[in-house]
């Protein structure tokens, strides 16, 4: 028998998270609907409750219902938290839409430690509900569904160099034939990052712009291979 307390990976985080799941919502989990709830082949699954059985957080006999022992339950609600508070994070805050929240969160979910997923748990809570935060709950509102790559072919985009200085935009395109191209990607110049126009230096072509915190210098006539979606102000 495998130790209670060990380890187990994300994929057999996934399983023991469906098993609760399909018992809150059946009363019962049988083999088949864990495998329709995963969408993955019944062969695949024996093996993954065989592992669940050897750590002693399933019960788990052929032809019958799979249950949950008590740490098996325990260690499910615990997977089943982290998953729905990021799920939440991701929606009210950052405002996802459709599946993105639950598939980020599902992504995520596994690696996430627990002092950070409480301090993200207090952010969005602090935001969502405290009378000074009035303001960043309407700028978050407004902003955030801006923040996505778009259509090389939308009719908005303009090349950074052209971007009004102060302005900020999202990237929606890096021309692949610009020079040093991984370069820029290294410093998050990549579709979907949020930058800002800060002004031109005062000599020669170089510009300044912040991307992800941090203020950088760009020749004028790289930005041209830059193209972004400008923001609303």
């Amino acid at each position: 028998m495998i130790a209670r307390n060990a380890a187990i990976s994300s994929s057999l985080e996934d399983y023991l998270e469906a098993i609760a799941e399909i018992i809150e919502k059946n009363g019962h989990a049988h083999t088949k609907d864990i495998a329709d709830h995963l969408a993955v082949t019944m062969p695949s699954v024996t093996n993954a409750l065989q592992s669940l059985a050897a750590r002693g957080l399933i019960a788990y006999h052929s032809h019958a219902p799979v249950t949950l022992t008590s740490s098996g339950a325990e260690r499910a609600a615990v997977i089943r938290r982290r998953h729905q508070t990021l799920k939440r994070f991701f929606a009210d805050l950052l405002k996802l839409e459709g599946e993105e929240p639950d598939l980020a969160a599902c992504r995520i979910e596994h690696v996430i430690g627990e002092t950070v997923l409480s301090r993200l748990a207090a952010l969005a809570e602090a935001i969502g509900e405290r009378e000074d935060c009035a303001g960043l709950r309407e700028y978050l509102a407004t902003t955030m569904p801006q923040i996505h790559p778009d259509s090389e072919l939308d009719m908005q985009l303009v090349s950074l160099d052209q971007l009004p200085t102060g302005r900020r935009g999202v990237i929606s395109k890096v021309a692949e034939n610009l020079r040093g191209i991984k370069k820029f990607a290294d410093l998050g110049l990549v579709p979907g990052t949020l930058i800002q126009k800060e002004g031109r230096a005062p000599f020669g072509d170089l510009l300044r712009v912040r991307v992800m915190g941090s203020s950088l210098s760009l020749r004028a006539r790289d930005a041209m291979y830059i193209w972004v979606k400008p923001m609303e102000p």
